[in-house]
Order: structure tokens, then C-alpha cells, then sequence
């Protein structure tokens, strides 16, 4: 009995948690995705003498 009870707790916990987590809008939070330019990386690599 008390394992129902324990689990109808734990399942309606998780339920709310759930249903209270909002992913923000792309449009409304201000965050950028995908819009940076690309940027040329150049590697200078050198022989050392010995």
C-alpha cells in the first residue's frame, strides 16, 4: 500500500516537473542559433632546426 502511494507521489512530482519546464522561444530569448558567419582558421605551423 504504501509503495502505491509512494509511486502515485513520485509520478504526479514528476508530471508537474514536467509540465512547469518551458523551453524558451528562439525568437523571444534572444539567442542566436546557426547565425554566426564562418571564419577561416589558419594553422602556422614551423619546422624547428636542429
Amino acid at each position: 500500500m504504501f509503495e502505491k502511494l509512494l509511486l502515485a507521489v513520485t509520478i504526479t512530482f514528476s508530471l508537474n516537473l514536467f509540465f512547469q519546464v518551458r523551453v524558451p522561444e528562439q525568437h523571444t530569448s534572444g539567442a542566436t542559433y546557426g547565425s554566426q558567419p564562418e571564419q577561416s582558421v589558419t594553422i602556422v605551423v614551423t619546422k624547428s632546426k636542429k
